[in-house]
This record gives structure tokens, sequence and C-alpha cells, in this order.
């Protein structure tokens, strides 16, 4: 099969995975967020901060080199495993040991045994790494949408009984622990793959080479992605954790449903392409171009309704929570125009340029939360909002110097970007007893302008949607 069909039928399957996950996960949110308080998702959220860091470290950077391998697949697979089930088992014990220090730190006696009742879920995640990995890189996202669905389904059935039972925050514990267990069980069952005690000095060292790029890359993700909760946590407690990472979770969900599915294809389809930069520059802004006409109506539209989602969707518990639904919808659409310069620059050997993206930047996040936290929610909101445009020319100058992407190739998004964000200061300004119909103009007309002003790429994707082309180039070589 060619490149391009291999990776048109990969992504349907990985879009049908991201549904199942992200439809039932949200379901099971909103049910649960109106029988819980949003004291429960703080206390939770803390517990998994560390969690998710864990992940990361126990993992390696491992899966991202063997997805990126050429030669002695199952060798390298074999050591992959044994290095990841030893670092996993390790972080286990040590987040059990570390968990009340954790509850100090956050001033929440509840995040103690949060945490140790779900240290396991390191262990699970280090067994299943190198499975995801291999169905990965054969491309097996069919299989791998069973693997979504029934991690994403259990997790509904273990954690609505008990709350509905006055569980509290055991809920949300419970439903984390099932969800990776049934994922680790999938993956082990449908992925046919078996590990051998076999272990190559030589081929851990070529894996941690790669590795040790992609683990400092996915800390510094970890960073990004959850060092704002842990100050809103820290300065302003459990109660506004909880807001703050509920409506993050919902604006995640709904642009994680819509673009998370083209991630892992295009790490798979630009590794196998890895030698050919000219066709990967292309096709990187066409995939950038064609995520800017999903992300930034969507963001706009998240800002437009965000009261009302705060209101009707999550409950009255979640009034203040809209706010944060609004601001980070916008961040979001921002962000996700550079999200997949890092599998550029990993498929062609080159982790190292997303650490020197995203590892100076770090320091400054943190600066910025610390002097905005102590003027309120809403004022760190406006800080995340202004980090993200500073990140994106970053991203845009680093992808510059190591793939060679004029920066004049980006204008097209970039000023969609700014157009999106002069709308949202309207509707923010707009009379409260307008803002509905203006909401509703506002919102139509720029997503009509902005899918007139791309007409042409939109024609040319359905075209190559549509048709089966022989390889990748035709599918970027037309002049935009």
């Amino acid at each position: 099969m060619s490149l391009l069909r291999t990776g048109v039928q990969a992504l349907k399957w990985s879009v049908l995975g991201e549904l199942a996950a992200r439809v039932l996960g949200p379901l099971t949110f909103i049910v649960l967020a109106r029988i819980l308080l949003p004291e429960d998702f703080g206390v939770v959220a803390a517990a998994t901060v560390l969690i998710s860091l864990a992940q990361v470290l126990c993992e390696l950077g491992l899966a991202k080199a063997l997805v990126q391998r050429t030669d002695r697949i199952q060798e390298a697979a074999n050591t992959a495993f044994w290095l990841n089930a030893g670092f996993g088992a390790l972080l286990m014990g040590t987040l059990f040991l570390a968990a009340p220090a954790v509850a100090a730190f956050f001033g929440e006696a509840r995040i103690e045994s949060a945490l140790q009742v779900l240290s396991p879920v390191m262990l699970l995640s280090a067994l299943s790494a190198v499975p995801m990995a291999l169905m990965q890189r054969e491309f097996r996202y069919q299989s791998l949408f069973w693997v979504r669905l029934l991690g994403a389904g259990l997790p509904a059935l273990a954690s609505l009984p008990v709350a509905m039972a006055g569980g509290g925050h055991w809920a949300l514990v419970g439903g984390t622990l099932a969800g990776q267990a049934a994922q680790a069980a999938a993956l082990w069952w449908l992925g046919g793959w078996r590990p051998r005690w076999a272990f190559s000095r030589e081929l851990a060292g070529e894996l941690m080479r790669f590795g040790r790029w992609a683990l400092l890359a996915g800390l510094l993700g970890w960073g990004y992605g959850w060092m704002d909760a842990v100050v809103v946590g820290r300065f302003l407690g459990a109660h506004d954790m909880g807001l703050y990472r509920t409506g993050s979770t919902l604006v995640t969900l709904i642009f994680g449903l819509l673009l998370s599915p083209l991630l892992p294809v295009l790490y798979g389809l630009f590794s196998r392409a890895q030698h050919d930069l000219p066709v990967l520059r292309d096709a990187l802004i066409t995939v950038v171009r064609a995520a800017t006409l999903v992300a930034l109506p969507a963001a706009l539209l998240l800002y437009a309704t965000s009261e009302q989602l705060a209101h009707h969707v999550l409950g009255a518990n979640w009034l203040d929570a809209g706010l944060v639904i609004g601001m980070l919808a916008l961040t979001q659409g921002a962000s996700w125009i550079v999200s997949f310069n890092g599998e550029l620059h990993r498929a062609i050997g080159r982790p190292l340029a997303e650490v020197m993206a995203l590892g100076p930047m770090l320091l400054v996040y943190l600066v910025v939360y610390l002097l905005t936290i102590h003027r309120g929610l809403e004022v760190f909101l406006w800080g995340r909002l202004v980090l993200a445009g500073v990140a994106i020319v970053v991203q845009v100058t680093v992808c510059w110097r190591v793939a060679q992407i004029s920066p004049i190739r980006w204008v097209r998004p970039l000023c969609a970007l700014g157009t999106c964000l002069c709308c949202a200061a309207f509707l923010g300004t707009a009379d409260s007893a307008h803002s509905t119909a203006a909401s509703a103009l506002m919102v139509t007309s720029f997503t009509v302008l902005l899918f007139a002003s791309e007409r042409k790429l939109l024609l040319r994707l359905c075209r190559r949607w549509r048709d089966s082309a022989p390889t990748l180039r035709p599918v970027i070589e037309e002049p935009l």
C-alpha cells in the first residue's frame, strides 16, 4: 500500500479511537461533575500531577525511539520493555513513599491516600509502552481503536456507581486505575507481542541516546501541561484547582477529539519519509493550515459559549469555570498551530530541537505564573494567553533553524489567529443584552471567511482524501 493510503486508513481508525475515548470520557466527566464537588476534582488533580510526571519518566522516551527505529526492531523492543518495566516498578514505590510530602505541599490530607492508591498506574503504564509503540509503528490503529474504547469505557463503569454512592474523590481514583488496567490488558491481548528475556547493552545505549531527548521533551511537555495547575493549587487551594483543572480538561477533551488523532499518525508517516526533508516541510505546513481551519473556529465558539457551557453542562457548582473555559479555549486554539512541529523534529532524528524550543520558555512560564497568580485567576489566565503567543514565535523560529521552513510560510495561520483574537476581544466587550446574537454572527462570519481564504487547500485535501495517491509527494507538491 502507498504511504499516503496507509496514513489515511490509519488516520480513520485513529479518529475513531479518539472519538471513542473522547466521547465516553466527556460524558462520564459531565455526569461526575454534576455529582461531585470542585474540591473532589482538585484532590485527584493534585495526585495526578505526580502520576503524569512519573508516567513520562517511566517510559524513558523509548517508545518514540522504537517507532522511529528502522532496524533490529524485535531486539530493541525486548530491551526497551525490560528497561521500562524496571523503572516503572521503581517509580511506583517512590510515589507511594512520597505521598505524605505531596499532600503537605498542597495542604490537603486526602491527597496522600489517593496518590498511594494510584501508584500502581506506574507499573501498568510501563508494561503498556512497548506494545503500544509497536502497534503504532505498524499502523495497527484498528486494534488500537478497541484498546481506546475499552480503556475509556471501564472508567465510566467504575466511577459512576462510586460517585452515586457518595464516594467523593474515590470515584475518580477508581476510574483512573480501572482505565489504565483495562488499557494494559487490551494491549497485551490484541497486540500479540510477547517479550523475551533478551537485553542488549548496545541497543539500550542507542535507544537511550535518542530517548533521552524525547524524555526531556516529554518532561518539558509535562511542565507546560501541569505547572499551571500546580501553581493554582498551591496558591489558591483545592477548590480553585478543581475549577481550573476541570475547565482545562473540558477544553482539552474538545480539542483532543478534533485534532489529537493526527499526532501519532503524523509521527509514523514523518518517520517513514524522514530522509525526504522537502516533502516533510511542505507536508507540515499543509497540516498546520488544515488544523487551523478546525482549531480557531472551535476556539472562538468555545469562548463565545463558555458561560453557557459552565452552567448547562457542568452544573450550578461550576459557574466560575466559564472564565477558565473561555480563556483556555483561545490559548489552546493558538497553541495547536505549532503542536505538530515536535512530531517532525523527532521523526527526522532531531528531538533536541523540541527541547530547544520548549526548555528556555518553561522558566519564563513559571516566572509569569508566579507573578500573575497573586492577582487572581483572571489575570493568571490572561498571562497564559500571552505566553501562548510568545511560544508560537519561539516554535516558528526553531522550526526555521532546524527544518528550514521559512517564517513566511506561517503567515496564513498566524493572520487567522490574529483575526480570531480580534473577534474574541469584540465579543468580550459586547453588550450582554446582545451577546448571543453577536456571538453567533461573529463565529459564523469568522468561520466562513477563514474557509474561503483556504478554499484551494480544502479542495485539494478533499480530492486527495477521495483519490488513491501512490506516494506522499502528490499531496503536497502542488503550490499553495
